[in-house]
């Protein structure tokens, strides 16, 4: 299993180099991979979650059904959104749209993440006036209480 590490300043640089001298004395062949930029982070992971899902809701309450084709069907089938079909037909679209070597949201950024929520939800408001917008960590954690309380 590897290890990630984040260098944001120059003390961690050194000691990563440190590190690296270290390993290659130990084990003379290694493959290092980076990322630029934050990663994402778990609680911006769950607020996208929430935002799919209330899209989906929004939608669902404003008549715009997902539309299901099929030849078998032999004619269309409205079908309610979901958080899963707005993720993987709604957010996902606009993300490699914006980001065209992303393949999962894993591969965004912290700034990333919020450039594709504002714009679907740009999007969603100026097509269908549909507000949605991407909870922050009070909104998030406001639900929590709401839900079990």
């Amino acid at each position: 299993m590897g290890e990630a590490y984040t260098v944001n300043s120059e003390s961690k640089k050194e000691s990563f180099k440190e590190f690296v001298d270290e390993l290659y004395t130990k084990k003379p062949y290694i493959t290092f991979t980076y990322q630029h930029g934050k990663p994402r982070t778990p609680a911006q992971n769950n607020a996208m979650h929430v935002f799919c899902e209330d899209i989906a809701k929004r939608c669902n309450d404003a008549g715009y059904w997902y539309t299901v084709s099929s030849p078998i069907l032999k004619a269309d089938i409205e079908t309610p959104w979901t958080k899963e079909r707005v993720k993987k037909l709604m957010w996902m679209a606009v993300q490699q749209a914006m980001y065209p070597d992303t393949t999962s949201t894993r591969d965004l950024t912290t700034e990333q993440m919020v450039l594709v929520a504002d714009t679907l939800a740009l999007h969603l408001s100026e097509t269908h006036d549909i507000y949605v917008k991407f909870p922050t960590k009070d909104d998030i954690d406001g639900n929590k209480t709401r839900r079990s309380g």
